[in-house]
């Protein structure tokens, strides 16, 4: 992993972007960061990675899954721009985004030996870059982060999550081949529900809005519309100025 920032460095502009699984904080964040020159900080990749790790090599065990942890800090490279993951000369990121490593991730993060474990790595990635970093995630604006510069809490309905996931899994972009009374997306909205209670339920840092964070309901967006909003909300924060 890179060195921790300097300490007499300039602290980088922090939005912080917390919400529920499938609220589409990945998509738009990283395309916000894109259009203003920032750098997007996807903090579930990490959870995830660690998920993964621990059924690949079947780690059990808090004592085990806190030394991963330690080991996968040091030895991590993170491409931000491509979100490539690399863990012992191995690129993690095309294992970590199925419905069981995601299930695997939320229980880690119930974890709170972990959560300790992974927090400092957590601010280390989004205090590197120089101007500005858009953070997401379940506690960014409560824990990593509570003095972000602006905190976004983005939402949607199980439906409509259940529908975007549905769309991405099939690679397609037509709504209306979507059928919600297909037993695969049932099954579906149902693990997002379950992901939902897991995350807001969990004893440390459960998934809930920050007191001064704007939320953002896209059930009724597209996604150019959310991240318009977005960016005018960074923009009434004086955050930015110059869009791409």
């Amino acid at each position: 992993m890179s060195e921790s920032p300097r300490r007499d460095k300039v602290r980088p502009k922090i939005v912080a972007v917390d919400g529920p699984a499938g609220s589409g904080k990945s998509s738009v964040c990283a395309k916000v960061c894109e259009r203003i020159g920032w750098t997007y900080v996807n903090t579930g990749f990490l959870y995830r990675a660690i998920g993964y790790l621990i059924l690949r090599d079947k780690i059990q065990g808090d004592d085990a899954i806190v030394g991963l942890v330690e080991d996968f800090s040091k030895k991590l490279i993170w491409n931000p721009k491509t979100q490539d993951v690399w863990y012992d000369g191995e690129n993690l990121a095309s294992h970590l985004y199925t419905d069981e490593i995601g299930q695997k991730a939320s229980e880690v993060a119930k974890n709170p030996k972990l959560l300790t474990a992974l927090l400092p790595l957590q601010r280390t990635l989004a205090l590197q870059p120089e101007t500005g970093s858009m953070v997401d995630g379940r506690d960014i604006g409560t824990v990593v982060f509570p003095d972000a510069d602006l905190k976004i809490f983005l939402t949607a309905s199980i439906e409509e999550r259940a529908r975007r996931r549905l769309m991405q899994l099939r690679q397609v972009t037509d709504r209306a081949e979507i059928d919600e009374q297909s037993k695969e997306f049932l099954d579906l909205r149902t693990s997002i529900a379950k992901r939902d209670q897991q995350d807001s339920k969990r004893g440390s840092a459960p998934l809930k809005q920050a007191e001064d964070a704007v939320m953002l309901d896209t059930s009724h967006m597209n996604q150019e519309n959310v991240i318009t909003a977005m960016i005018n909300l960074l923009k009434e924060k004086g955050l930015v100025t110059a869009i791409k």
